[in-house]
């Protein structure tokens, strides 16, 4: 979707934190849901069309006065996100403060993994009650996994540049603690990488982030999100 060179990290390395990076999770994270990233040199913009299409404004590293200028833009128009990922979310939290505007969620994180090593079997279920269900579309992978008829739990992975983009790993409340998590993200992991992928990328909500770093996946940088 964005026309972005590509870093050579080397098999032996995480991926680095920078602009490019942040534009392939971007670029990944909306394949996955069917948005067009709208790129107009200050900041992301992806209309939410499964969401109200609300418009979600997307920034990375800015300074004060540029989060504070796209801030007072989206404080203006009540259907306007504004995500920021960042490495010093205190500070520019900060310098919105006067702003008075909601902060949704300031819990998340961009995390990335070494893909060399992953497991490239396709795993085995927790239980034998689940089955899962790929889905193969043209710009994303998906599973499903079953019980008695109902959803227990989802996925979906894109690949961006080399980057296997991860979105939406959701168990539902009933299936929970069953390991239905760590079995999604290995078959979609075992699924991807029939593909020429070096790194992960995925935006974690807080509960997460304790499953992804136990499959070993490190934090780059956190993000929030705020609007009027």
């Amino acid at each position: 979707m964005f026309n972005i060179s590509r870093t050579n990290y080397g098999h032996s390395m995480s991926a680095h934190l920078s602009e490019e990076l942040f534009k392939t999770w971007v670029s990944g994270w909306s394949s996955c849901r069917d948005y067009q990233p709208h790129d107009d040199g200050r900041a992301v913009s992806v209309s939410l069309t499964d969401g109200g299409n609300q418009l979600e404004h997307f920034l990375y590293e800015p300074t004060d006065e540029q989060a504070l200028a796209l801030a007072t833009e989206t404080q203006a128009d009540p259907n306007r996100l504004l995500t920021v990922v960042t490495t010093r979310m205190d500070d520019l939290l900060a310098a919105l403060s006067p702003l008075g505007m909601r902060v949704i969620d300031n819990r998340q994180a961009l995390m990335t993994v070494n893909m060399d090593g992953q497991d490239v079997e396709d795993p085995r279920p927790p239980d034998e009650v689940f089955s899962i269900t790929h889905l193969r579309e043209p710009s994303c992978r998906r599973v499903i996994v079953t019980a008695n008829g109902e959803e227990a739990a989802r996925g979906s992975v894109a690949v961006e540049q080399g980057f296997a983009v991860y979105d939406r790993i959701v168990t539902s409340e009933k299936y929970r603690r069953r390991g239905l998590g760590s079995y999604v993200m290995r078959a979609l992991t075992s699924a991807v990488l029939e593909n020429d992928v070096e790194h992960g990328l995925l935006m974690a909500s807080a509960d997460g982030q304790q499953l992804y770093q136990h499959l070993g996946w490190q934090h780059l940088a956190d993000a929030f999100v705020i609007r009027a």
